[in-house]
């Protein structure tokens, strides 16, 4: 299932849009003295800012407003969408398909560099969790950094750690960190579903406890990644638990 699109990708897309249609009118009140060239670069400008606000979406609709606006305000014949000219048909489809590349580049730029700080944040959280299990921390500051960890490696208001699971039926987190739910694709990963999940908390081979997350508080990815880090974390509670004798704080 694909998730909505964002509120940046509709304001992007929409601003976009209109813009790269107001430029092009405003260029074709001075045919004579703008070239295709400069018209086509000045779209691909517009489209580039777009897909900087709103990713791959933005900029695809941005690119496409700006070759229609190319075609109706700066071909002939003019205030049509034909075209007889075959080099305008390539300039038309070449701003098309530059607008989509770009936006694809932007959403992989930022990608990169939200995986990036990601990578840095999720192996401090690790680093924290597992210093305060080697020290022999009490069981309590164990469970209160899980707690504070696996809520944010897994991008949800909060988690609290229970002896049993919670009244209302979860879907769970299994060991490979699939979840038994709808599954929406969010940019690199899978949301999260809108009811919350639980963490089993294994320690000896047995479930000591569970990990209960809040529902989200917005559709966002949960990359495979992070679900690997939320179970490590649930381990290493697993571990605290089994070592003390405690199932419950």
């Amino acid at each position: 299932m694909r998730r909505p699109l964002s509120d940046s990708e509709l304001i992007g897309g929409a601003l976009g849009a209109i813009v790269a249609l107001c430029v092009a009118g405003l260029m074709g009140g001075f045919r004579g003295e703008v070239s295709h060239a400069n018209a086509a670069l000045m779209l691909a400008l517009v489209t580039l800012a777009a897909a900087t606000i709103g990713g791959r979406w933005a900029g695809g609709a941005t690119a496409l407003a700006g070759a229609l606006g190319f075609d109706y305000f700066l071909t002939r014949p003019y205030d049509s969408l034909a075209i007889k000219d075959g080099s305008e048909i390539i300039t038309t489809i070449l701003l098309l398909v530059v607008g989509l590349a770009v936006g694809q580049i932007v959403l992989e730029r930022v990608r990169a560099e939200r995986g990036k700080q990601d990578g840095v944040d999720e192996v401090g959280g690790l680093h924290r969790v597992s210093r305060l299990v080697a020290d022999g921390a009490p069981v309590g500051d164990v469970v209160a950094a899980v707690e504070t960890e696996v809520a944010k490696v897994l991008l949800v208001p909060g988690c609290a750690y229970s002896l049993l699971p919670p009244e209302l039926p979860h879907p769970s987190m299994e060991e490979t960190g699939r979840v038994d739910a709808t599954y929406v694709h969010v940019e690199d990963g899978f949301a999260l579903p809108p009811e919350g999940i639980v963490i089993p908390v294994r320690g000896a081979g047995a479930v000591t406890g569970w990990l209960v997350c809040e529902p989200p508080a917005h559709l966002v990815g949960v990359s495979p990644d992070r679900r690997r880090t939320a179970l490590v974390l649930a381990s290493f509670l697993g571990a605290a638990l089994t070592r003390t004798g405690a199932h419950a704080v």
